[in-house]
Order: C-alpha cells, then sequence, then structure tokens
C-alpha cells in the first residue's frame, strides 16, 4: 500500500499522460477527453478517489495507530508549547538585561516565568506518559501482521488488506461503471490512478525492502512513508499533508457524499462474494478518519532552530577563542549523555536500534519491545530538564542576584546536581513552584550586573539548542517506527536506501521475514520459495520511475498501467487480469492464494481466476 504524497503524485501523471496520448479512434479520444475533463471539475473527487485503498483501510483498521497517533501529537504539541515559552522567557530576558527600563521586556519576562512555571507542575504527568508511548511504540504493534501471513480465511481478513489482493480489476472497472454523473466520474477516476500507484508503487516498494509487505510489514511501512516525503520534497507542485486535508474538509465538509458511498457500496457487492469475505466497512468512519490521520501527521512539525543570544551577549559569549563559552549543563540528567559531548543531538546513525517483533498477534502482547538506546527519542527528557535547569536556576537564584550576591545553587547546579537537588527532579520542581516574585526595572537592572548572568543566558540558549535538537532525534524515532514521514531526514541511510532499487541476482527474492531482527536493514534471511525475479524496475531506479515514464528504460509506470486499463474499459475488452496491488509474487503478477500454509516452503501458488473472489 502507498502513501497519501505518492497517489497524489500518480494521480497527477495519469492525468498528464492520458491527456496527451495519441488516440486515434474519435469515439475513444472524446470518452478520453470526457474523462478528463470530469477530474478537472471536480478535482478533489479524483483526489479522494485515489486514496480508495486508505480510505478503506482505516474503514476496516481496528483504530490502534489512529489513537497511539493521537496521544504522540498531544505530548508534541505540549513539548512545542513548552519550547516556544523557554524562547519567550530568552527573548525577553536578553532584551531586559540589555535595557531594564523596557517596561514590555520586563513584563514578558515574568509572564513567561509564570508560564515556565505552570508547565513544570505537568511535567512529571507528560514523563509517564512519554515513557509509555515510547515502550507501545516500539513493540509496533501499530502495524498488525498481514492475515495472508497469519494463514487466515479471507473472511478474517480487513477490507484493506481484500481490495489489494482480490478482483482489484474487477473492483476498478465496476467504479466506473457506476459512475453517473461529473463527480462519480471523477472518483471513479481517481480510483483507477490508485490501482496503478498501488501496482507499480508496491513493486518498488518489494524490490527496495528485499520482499513484499506481508513479509516485512516494518519495512515496508518506512519505505512507503520515505518515497512519500520524497515526493513531498522534489515536487514542487505536490501539496503539503496540511493542505490535502484542508482540501478534502472544504470539498466534504460533512463527510463521504452520499454518491460516492453509493458507488463505492455498489461497486464492492458486485464486484466481491461477500459470503467469503468480511462485512462491509463503514465508509463514513473510513473518511473521516482518513482525515484524522493527514491532520495528526500535519501536526508534527519541527520548531525553528533557537535564536543565537542577542548583542552584546552573543560577542561576550563566543568573542574570545582564548575565553570560550562552556556549557553548565551537567551529564546524566537525561539531555546530556554522560561521556558525550553536549550538543550531539543524536546524529549517530545507531541511535535508533528497531528490531522485528513476534508473528504472533495475540492479545496480550507480551513479547518484549526491541532494543534501543536509552536517550533514543527522548525530546520530552530534553524538555523535561532544561525546563528544571532553567527555573531551578531561575528562580533560586534570582532573589540574590537582584541583590548584587553570587548564587551558591548554581555553582552547585552547573557543578553537581546530585548536591544541588538531592531529591532529583521532582526536589526541581518543587524549588521552580515557590518563592518567585514579580521583577521591577530596579531588580532587573540588579541582576544585569549579577557575574553569573552572562552564564545563565549562554545555558539557555544551549538548551533550547538542545530541546531543539530532542525534536529531531523524536521525529527520527516515530519515522523509523513508521508512525510518521522523515520528513528532511532523507539523506540518513535508514532512509535513503528506499530510494534507488539494489541489486538483485536471480533466485534472489522475496526474502522471508527476519524475525528478531533489525527491519532497518535490508533482510538476510532465506529466500522464500518459489523464488521469484520479475522485476519492474532495473537496478538503481528512483522512486520518479514508479509515477511516469522514464526515457530509454523499459518498464511500466503507474500512469501506463493506469493508461492500459482505461483503454481496456474505453474498448470494452476484458482480457486483463486482477493484479495483485502489493506485488506479493513480483511485478504485475496476478491475485492469487496459497494452497495450503502460507509458511511451506515451496508455497504452492495458485493463481486466482478473474471471476474468483
Amino acid at each position: 500500500m502507498v502513501d497519501y504524497r505518492i497517489h497524489v503524485a500518480a494521480l497527477e501523471a495519469f492525468r498528464e499522460q492520458l491527456a496527451l496520448s495519441n488516440m486515434p479512434d474519435p469515439t475513444v479520444s472524446s470518452l478520453r477527453d470526457q474523462h478528463v475533463s470530469d477530474a478537472d471539475q471536480s478535482p478533489e473527487h479524483a483526489l479522494l478517489g485515489s486514496m480508495i485503498d486508505l480510505l478503506i483501510w482505516h474503514a476496516s483498521s481496528d483504530g490502534q495507530e489512529l489513537e497511539l497517533l493521537g496521544k504522540v501529537s498531544a505530548l508534541w504539541q505540549a513539548g512545542r508549547e513548552i519550547y516556544a515559552g523557554i524562547g519567550e522567557f530568552r527573548l525577553h530576558l536578553e532584551n531586559g538585561l540589555q535595557d531594564p527600563s523596557n517596561l514590555p521586556a520586563l513584563q514578558g519576562l515574568n509572564n513567561a516565568t509564570t508560564a515556565l512555571q505552570g508547565f513544570a507542575q505537568q511535567l512529571t504527568e507528560y514523563d509517564l506518559q512519554l515513557k509509555s508511548l515510547k515502550t507501545e511504540i516500539a513493540k509496533l504493534h501499530h502495524l498488525r501482521p498481514h492475515p495472508r501471513q497469519l494463514d487466515k480465511t479471507l473472511s478474517n481478513w480487513s477490507w484493506g488488506d481484500v481490495l489489494l489482493a482480490r478482483r482489484t480489476d474487477v473492483f476498478t472497472r465496476e467504479m466506473r461503471r457506476q459512475a453517473a454523473d461529473t463527480e462519480t466520474s471523477a472518483f471513479a477516476f481517481g480510483v483507477l490512478s490508485s490501482y496503478g500507484a498501488n501496482a507499480a508503487g508496491a513493486a518498488y516498494l518489494g524490490q527496495v525492502v528485499g520482499g513484499p509487505r506481508r513479509s516485512h510489514r516494518y519495512r515496508t511501512r518506512v519505505a512507503s512513508n520515505t518515497i512519500g516525503s520524497w515526493v513531498g520534497q522534489n515536487d514542487p507542485f505536490a501539496p503539503t499533508l496540511e493542505q490535502l486535508a484542508q482540501r478534502l474538509k472544504q470539498a466534504f465538509p460533512t463527510g463521504l457524499p452520499d454518491a460516492v458511498e453509493h458507488q463505492i457500496q455498489v461497486s464492492l457487492e458486485k464486484a466481491y462474494d461477500l459470503g467469503a469475505t468480511p462485512a462491509l466497512p463503514d465508509l463514513q468512519l473510513g473518511y473521516t478518519r482518513l482525515l484524522v490521520h493527514l491532520e495528526l501527521l500535519a501536526s508534527f512539525r519541527i520548531p525553528e532552530a533557537p535564536p543565537a543570544p542577542r548583542e552584546p551577549f552573543l560577542t561576550k559569549l563566543f568573542g574570545d577563542p582564548a575565553n570560550p563559552y562552556v556549557p553548565s549543563m551537567p551529564e546524566g540528567t537525561g539531555l546530556v549523555e554522560s561521556g558525550s559531548p553536549v550538543g550531539n543531538g543524536g546524529s549517530n546513525p545507531g541511535s535508533v536500534l528497531p528490531q522485528n517483533v513476534g508473528r504472533d498477534d495475540g492479545p496480550d502482547h507480551s513479547e518484549p519491545p526491541p532494543t534501543t538506546e536509552a536517550k533514543c527519542g527522548a525530546f520530552w527528557e530534553a524538555v523535561w530538564w532544561s525546563l528544571i535547569f532553567l527555573l531551578g536556576g531561575w528562580i533560586a537564584c534570582v532573589i540574590r542576584w537582584q541583590d548584587g550576591d553570587r548564587c551558591a545553587l548554581w555553582d552547585d547546579i552547573t557543578q553537581n546536581w546530585e548536591e544541588a537537588f538531592p531529591d532529583g527532579a521532582q526536589g526541581a520542581v518543587e524549588v521552580s513552584s515557590s518563592g518567585f516574585s514579580a521583577l521591577t526595572s530596579s531588580d532587573l537592572a540588579n541582576i544585569a550586573q549579577a557575574e553569573q548572568i552572562l552564564q545563565f543566558v549562554g545555558d539557555m540558549h544551549n538548551l533550547q539548542s538542545l530541546m531543539w535538537e530532542g525534536f529531531n532525534k523524536a521525529q527520527d524515532f516515530l519515522a523509523v517506527y513508521g508512525l510518521v514521514y522523515p520528513d528532511g531526514l532523507l539523506e540518513r541511510w535508514r532512509y535513503s536506501q528506499y530510494l534507488s532499487v539494489p541489486q538483485a541476482e536471480p533466485g534472489d527474492w522475496p526474502r522471508l521475514d527476519d524475525t528478531g531482527v533489525r527491519f532497518d536493514e535490508y533482510p538476510t534471511s532465506a529466500v522464500e520459495q518459489p523464488a521469484v525475479f520479475a522485476f519492474g524496475y532495473p537496478t538503481g531506479s528512483t522512486p520518479a520511475a514508479v509515477l511516469a515514464r522514464v526515457p530509454h528504460v523499459e518498464f511500466r509506470s503507474a500512469a501506463d498501467i493506469c493508461e492500459s486499463l482505461w483503454l481496456q474499459m474505453a474498448n470494452d475488452d476484458v482480457d486483463s487480469s486482477n493484479l495483485d496491488l502489493d506485488a506479493d509474487r513480483g511485478w504485475l503478477h496476478p491475485c492469487w492464494t496459497a494452497d495450503g500454509s502460507i509458511t511451506e516452503q515451496p508455497i504452492n501458488v495458485r493463481v486466482l481466476t478473474y471471476d474468483e473472489t
């Protein structure tokens, strides 16, 4: 299953290619013009149709991934709010120290301090939530095993899997037959685009992943998201996820249009033997979840990097090479790891070590989470300790600084964290929650003369920088576990590996699942038999090959597959195949079933007849 942005790009590639194709038969040419015009007149219907697989996937899912993503997004937004609060504190502190008579800066500093005190009281709950969520994410239960891989009968599959593996050509044709007006015609146009995008995209995914989705669901999810990020980065016309959600909400504010819901419902009933499938899914629920999913994915924005300290602090801190600024943040606090350089930001490519978990899909989910380094993705630890360090020092020392005295506690904080706060983080929060009164201009003028205040200004910049790096680490953690897109991370090997087709030898594909082995590496497991060597893309192909024709290269893109099926329908021909839209057995393989267990070697692969569900 390919992602949202691949579907959008494939839709545009198909529309453009079909519109420009030379069609000598005037009847066929006229029909082509009508279908392209329908898609142009109702672009949101075509857009939603191109996501038919994702719509039905959401409609038939258990909702666990969406619920998990919502919890993580809420924490992410809270972190952004605190990060912004620390930025406000820095801004007003530096402006006020530079000019204590600056009343807006003074008021802003007092307000920011009060706001950060409020945040500090919530940190314990946030920290508990984060630890629980990290454990849950690392178990990867949000990516369920494919029912085929569990030898389940078709009636126990989800409709998201059924749609990709059974009667695919028939369903696409039926959607066109059920088109009764411009809007439903445009929707059917999008559904056809989805057919080609999945057939070509899944074949590409299988090559870069090392095998089909059912055997490598973790790698396939990360690969699909990575290619989606690649489309977003390389297609100047590609909408953002937020823009996609807005377009759909504006076009269909009250839910899935009745005519489209009826079109899908009738097409499913006519295309499939409903006695062999699960009950039909709730399409309105699917549409609602699809919008929520897009909005949640769009919510994981990394804030702007913190600005450098203002003058004269910048020159005082960094202008003398003989006396460089040295951060005070103590090691071992959860933000700066012992023995690590301050601000390494998790750049070590091994900072996240994802592993596969067992194939059991039982209710207890008792298998242990994969091994990860203690601080991987520790963005909330960064927020936690930054606030404690800031407030524990600021509130405890500001009285002494405004009296012109040196603050011994600040020296303790920066030299011996344990002695400064023997009760650990909880003790630091208690310090931050009391002992602060609003400052006056006179107080601020005295603080500006304190010996330690320059170090404090430098440390606040350093801590906000570490928090910003914490967001980047968190995004990497979430992306490598398939929850969010790796936007901005494509240069990292764990993602870039999916952007070029690797060399493979005949008989070397598909690889069996790597249960218990890291899934961020190409599988080294044995080859599933019978081995397949029907590849659609030559070595070195990029995701661009999926979408449209590349000159002088022999293969069929998503647009080619769509155009071929469109011509079949336009000429009333019925000699095409139901393509397996997971490309499970290789390039353009028809839908199939295993006679016997999927774990048998070799698998007894039986191609389904065209009319067989």
